[in-house]
Parts: C-alpha cells; structure tokens; sequence
C-alpha cells in the first residue's frame, strides 16, 4: 500500500455512501467517521471481510455498549468466534450488563465520548454473574465489523492495540492494562489471584484478578490485558474483562474461566485474531 494524502471525512455515518467510496478504491482514501480515528479502506476491509463491498463501523475493545432495554452503559471486551461455526462472532462482556427483569436484552455500540448509541450490535445470548461475571453477546448486524484491536485513542501512537493471542495472568505483580468507555485505558499492576467479590448477601463472584488500576461505572466488561513486551508497546494479550472498580482497585474475570465455564454449558469458542489463530 502506498501512502497518500486521499481522505474521505464522512459526517453523517446514517447515509449510505458505498458506491462513491466503492469509485474511490484505486485512490485507496484513509476514511474517517465522526468518533472513529482515520484507518485504510484496505485494513477496514481485511479485519472482517475482504470481499464485501460493505463499510462497517468497527468495534474495538473498550468502546461503550449501551443497553437498550435499560440504558445501562457497560463496554466491550474481547470478540470471540465459535469454534465449530468460525462465521459466527460473539462479543464477550460484563454478565451484570445483562437486565435480568426482562428477557430480551439488546446492545448497541456508543463511540467514547458520547452516551448516544451509534450502532446496534445484537442480543445477549448468555449471562452469568455467579460464580462467574461475564456475558455473550451475539452480533446480529450487518453494519458492524468485529475486531481484533483495543481502543486506545487518549494516546499520541498506537490508538489502536493488536490482540496476539490470551493467556492466563499466572504471577503477581506483572503488569497490566485495560481498556473501558468511562475511564478509557490506563495501567498498573496485579497484586492478587484467585480473588473473590462478595455483592452482600446475593452472589459472589470467583477466581478474579485483583489489579490496583482504577475505574468507574461504565467499564464493565472492557479489557483488561498486558503488553507481550516491554519493546512492543503495539501487540497486547489479552487476559480478562472488567466486572469491578473503583479508586485504586478494578478486578477482572479471567478469559481462561470465562471459556472453561462456556465448555460446561456446551458452547465453544475461542478468541477472534483475525484468521484462524484464535487460541
């Protein structure tokens, strides 16, 4: 791809512009959306479908979901696939997002930065908040594009982080980050494992990651993840999601126990990384 200074500024994402955009490919314009940071038409394209003619909105780690039965905000964690249907995509998030005083709990995706729902996503298909917090969102629309990606748009590079692979945070005190609509992305360090959160007398949640970063209502369900080195600040690995935080303390459910406890329920998937390499 050879760089150039073709920019295509879209101001109203409603309008559908496919077939101009579609006259534009042999310019190959970076194409930019209000609260969407500028990337390729090619790479826009190649994260979910190389030979849709389609613009999709994409949806990265740490953007905002809001539900629609009940306006509460949560954020998006990983994308996953099934492993028997690879054409099937599932988001993973907070359980407690989930309105358990109604059946059908529908999400949308809400740009950092506003509290208006720009895109529907889909139903939640599965939630669970004890003794585990995390909840399977499937993706029932044609408008937006899973990715592989964490936002991180405060930063001066690297605003958006590449998930390699996940894997289990095995030691305190390494370090480690996430990413959620309210507080967007920060880090620090884990100072415990196997933790319990206790919600009074009605539920307890297990095997958590306790960190000393911070966050605040609206994180649920972000990522929480570490950089794979000291020298690559652009690939991560993810570790979990966001069910707790506040000041100085946010813990999180392990994508290790969030996908041993989807196998008990009969349901397998395992992380979307662009290809087939989902562990």
């Amino acid at each position: 791809m050879v760089a150039n200074n073709n920019v295509l500024y879209f101001l109203d994402v409603n309008i559908d512009n496919t077939e101009f955009i579609n006259a534009t490919n042999p310019f190959n314009p970076i194409i930019v959306y209000p609260g969407n940071p500028p990337v390729s038409q090619n790479t826009k394209r190649s994260r979910y479908d190389v030979d849709s003619p389609e613009i999709k909105i994409e949806v990265l780690g740490g953007d905002g979901l809001y539900n629609v039965q009940s306006g509460f905000l949560c954020s998006v964690g990983f994308w996953v696939i099934d492993r028997f249907n690879p054409n099937e995509f599932y988001l993973i998030t907070s359980g407690h997002c989930y309105n358990k005083k109604v059946s059908l709990n529908e999400f949308s995706y809400v740009p950092w930065g506003t509290e208006t729902p720009a895109l529907y996503i889909g139903p939640m298909e599965i939630a669970m908040i004890n003794p585990y917090d995390f909840g399977i969102i499937y993706l029932n629309s044609n408008d937006v594009a899973p990715t592989f990606a964490i936002r991180n748009d405060d930063a001066d590079q690297y605003k958006e982080l590449i998930i390699t692979d996940d894997a289990p945070a095995s030691n305190v005190g390494i370090h480690i980050c996430k990413s959620g609509y309210k507080t967007h992305l920060s880090c620090g360090y884990v100072f415990g494992l196997n933790g319990i959160y206790i919600e009074e007398k009605d539920y307890t949640i297990e095997d958590l990651i306790i960190t000393d970063m911070s966050g605040d209502g609206g994180d649920s369900g972000g990522t929480v993840f570490s950089f794979v080195s000291p020298s690559n600040l652009n690939s991560v690995v993810g570790r979990g999601i966001i069910i707790s935080g506040g000041r100085g303390i946010i813990a999180a459910q392990s994508l290790n126990t969030i996908f041993i406890e989807l196998e008990t329920l009969s349901r397998y998937f395992k992380l979307y990384l662009g290809d087939s390499r989902g562990s």
